[in-house]
């Protein structure tokens, strides 16, 4: 006799109907394995006489609510089955409190320096962390589970679903009545919800304690991506980790165009954050220049189009340094200088330099809340082979005498230190940002919004190594806006090509004319623009002379962008056209 034979004998003989059956009634368990006692809990979940009345107890009361139909019998079995249910879910807290909450309980006393007086709550939904007790499916409950989902379940979900279906149909055609009583509701804690809470009765904990505690805590239990708080203030010490909250998965136009008008000049809508909030940058009080690091396809290109949308929107110039054309929904936008050659790039910035050192030579003679004029927004695109290639060219270009570091570098770097009070604004964009990309270590520093997406250890703890590293996201478009050490997880909107041009250059559906005073449209400059793009052939001195002394056919006024007059397009045009021919 083979020893396959001897096997399967053996295994016939282990698995007869009669040992199975008194298995089944006896409470052991159907495998025939050892080491379950019938009264205290063995390596199963449960003890013999659990199991034993489970088996028994189930069928009974089915059997006899089936042989015996009386409304009090029934009530009875349902009650039965009540509580069987609820005595198994105290089990499986008690399971739970075993592998979970005890070993860190004794994990955590010593690290606090304390032998008693911690209390340690942790929510059983948190992260799903009772399936992980479970032993693996066999294939036999595998099979009854997939034919229960295909044929029972669809049957017994299908009257509640439409339930559900006309409860939200109900809600929307109600919603612009029940809106209307949303003052009348009380504010609620957005935070509730599963949690790890820790008390204990000591007055203070050190860095070092906290730290601990948090490891033990993230070691023991098992649930990433938690967000920590602590409390110090009275006898005890609390700490509470909940879990993060996401942003929506996509924002789009739609958000971009409700926010936009309520936003002061500086102020500039980036996506939505945690719980649906809307994140706002301010170049005023925030920081004046904006920092973008990431990886390849992460979306830095679209976070500067939100931007720079915003700046043309109101009126604003934006000026693009770009090798590769990543910014082709700005071609042929009045107010955007598209610098795509090394030469454009250093003459752009050089002029830019000037433009700031010229509006901060006359704010020194004006009030405190002066206006400059329209804001300017330089976008450096891809700074880690930008500024290289500026340098190659000025060694190039170099002439007998010329000073040997590049002036277009030294006009960026003048441009991050006295851009605020000019409003002239730098977006630096890159793979890795790092001091020599910008010109030096403190150049970076005059960054205070720093945006990084796809980032790696390295990348975090150079630029913000101020605040703790968050898990990266997958999410296309989620980036982590960091401001004074506070990173703020963001699902920065998405603008079309389409509609980012509609929304630099609005414009009505009744005519061609822009619905706003915009300038970047070109229908609408002030004197000083119309100078800059050649509308009119004077300087800007000439032009406000001529203006004053009312000479030609001089244009109206069509409005204000800060303190100074907006003027048609076509009756600039008109005036200069007239005085060349007198």
């Amino acid at each position: 006799m083979t020893e396959l034979e001897r096997a399967l004998r053996k295994l016939r003989r282990k698995h007869t109907v009669s040992r199975v059956a008194y298995r089944y009634v006896s409470g052991r368990p159907l495998s025939g394995k050892q080491g379950y006692p019938y009264r205290h809990r063995g390596p199963g979940r449960l003890a013999g006489w659990q199991r034993q009345a489970y088996r028994l107890g189930v069928p009974a009361a089915a059997g006899l609510a089936v042989a015996f139909p009386d409304a009090s019998l029934t009530a009875a079995s349902g009650a039965a089955l009540a509580a069987a249910w609820r005595g198994r879910q105290r089990l499986v807290r008690r399971r739970f409190n075993r592998e979970y909450v005890a070993p860190t309980l004794t994990a955590l006393a010593p690290a606090m320096g304390l032998q008693t007086g911690v209390r340690l709550h942790v929510d059983p939904s948190l992260g799903n962390l009772t399936p992980r007790l479970a032993k693996p499916l066999s294939p036999a409950e595998k099979a009854v589970r997939a034919w229960y989902g295909e044929h029972v379940e669809p049957v017994i979900r299908w009257l509640p679903e439409r339930a559900q279906r006309a409860a939200w149909a109900v809600q929307r055609k109600a919603e612009p009545v029940t809106s209307r009583l949303a003052v009348f509701r009380r504010p609620v804690d957005g935070d509730q919800g599963p949690r790890i809470e820790l008390e204990a009765d000591t007055p203070y904990l050190t860095k070092e304690q906290r730290q601990l505690v948090s490891s033990i805590i993230g070691s023991k239990i098992p649930v990433s991506d938690l967000v920590e708080t602590w409390h110090q203030v009275g006898p005890r010490v609390t700490a509470t980790w909940t879990v993060r909250k996401r942003p929506p998965a996509r924002v789009g136009v739609d958000q971009v165009a409700e926010h936009l008008p309520r936003l002061a000049e500086w102020e500039f809508y980036i996506g939505q954050g945690a719980g649906d909030r809307p994140v706002i940058l301010s170049l005023r009080d925030d920081s004046p220049h904006i920092a973008v690091s990431a990886g390849s396809g992460a979306g830095k290109s679209v976070l500067a189009e939100l931007v720079a949308v915003q700046v043309l929107n109101r009126g604003g110039r934006v000026v693009i340094l770009d090798r590769k054309g990543s910014h082709r929904w700005a071609l042929g936008l009045a107010g955007v200088d598209y610098c795509t050659k090394p030469a454009q790039m250093h003459d752009a910035l050089v002029r830019l330099a000037t433009l700031a050192d010229e509006r901060n030579t006359l704010a020194m003679h004006e009030a405190e809340d002066w206006d400059p004029g329209p804001r300017v927004l330089v976008i450096c695109e891809e700074l880690n082979a930008t500024i290289g290639q500026l340098v190659n060219f000025w060694a190039e270009a170099r002439g007998k005498g010329d000073p040997k570091r590049s002036p277009a570098v030294s006009a960026l770097a003048d441009l991050l230190f006295m851009g605020r009070s000019a409003k002239v604004n730098v977006l630096a964009i890159a793979q890795m940002l790092t001091a020599r990309a910008i010109g030096g270590p403190e150049a970076r520093e005059n960054f205070g919004i720093r945006c990084l997406a796809r980032y790696t250890a390295n990348n975090w703890k150079m630029l913000v190594p101020e605040a703790a590293m968050p898990r990266v996201s997958r999410t296309l478009g989620r980036w982590q806006i960091v401001i004074g050490g506070q990173a703020t997880e963001t699902q920065v909107a998405y603008l079309t090509a389409a509609e980012a041009r509609q929304l630099a250059c609005p414009r009505s559906p009744e005519t061609s004319q822009v619905s706003d005073l915009s300038s970047p449209a070109g229908d609408f400059l002030t004197l000083r623009q119309a100078v800059d793009v050649g509308v009119l052939p004077w300087s800007y001195e000439a032009a406000k002379k001529r203006l004053q002394r009312r000479v030609g056919e001089v244009p109206e006024t069509r409005g204000k962008q800060g303190n100074a007059d907006l003027y048609a397009r076509q009756d600039l045009v008109t005036w200069a056209g007239v005085q060349a021919g007198s």
